[in-house]
């Protein structure tokens, strides 16, 4: 999934951004939101796996846990296509960009905190499990899959980021100051 290079008119080369890694993103990105719009509009696939609240939500709430889910639901395909259609047109540009990499640190830490959390509860240290379908749930697909997002947009974000010519010699050692000899 790396860049691909091609000539321009001028006879230079291009860098074209890694289109891979944010279809990989949005793809990730859909699985949530189709399960949140799913359940916003009645579904049970996979509900357990998020929580024995989210059930009793839908129960006791049915047409404010639509519109909360379908909210996240809609959020969830806007954070995983903007980003997408934006590198299709050369790679997200400034606030995009910032809101992408914030984005990506974000999902990738909640992603990790919640998986290394869970599996530490599946364990038995903290105690017997009040949900332990959802805490399984969690651990083996809904944070994985945040984090797995999260690396998917940072590896498309990084691969388009705006590169410096560096000056002639950069790359070189100056001289130590007074040890010139000469």
């Amino acid at each position: 999934m790396s860049s691909t290079v091609g000539p321009t008119d001028d006879g230079g080369m291009t860098r074209r951004p890694p289109l891979s890694w944010f279809t990989l993103a949005a793809v990730l990105g859909t699985v949530h939101a189709v399960a949140s719009i799913s359940w916003a509009l009645g579904g049970d696939l996979l509900v357990e796996t998020v929580g024995e609240w989210a059930r009793s939500w839908r129960e006791a709430s049915p047409l404010s846990a639509g519109l909360a889910l379908g909210t996240i639901g809609v959020g969830k395909l806007a954070a995983a296509w903007v980003p997408w259609v934006a590198a299709r047109r050369g790679g997200p540009r400034h606030g995009l960009r910032l809101a992408a990499w914030l984005g990506a640190a974000g999902l990738g830490l909640y992603g990790l905190a919640n998986t290394v959390a869970g599996a530490v509860a599946l364990t038995g240290v903290l105690g017997p499990l009040d949900d332990p379908v959802a805490t399984r749930g969690h651990v083996l697909l809904w944070d994985p899959l945040f984090l797995l997002w999260a690396l998917a947009l940072a590896a498309g974000l990084w691969a388009t980021r705006e590169r410096r010519p560096t000056p002639e010699g950069a790359g070189r050692r100056p001289d130590a100051v007074g040890l010139r000899r000469g």
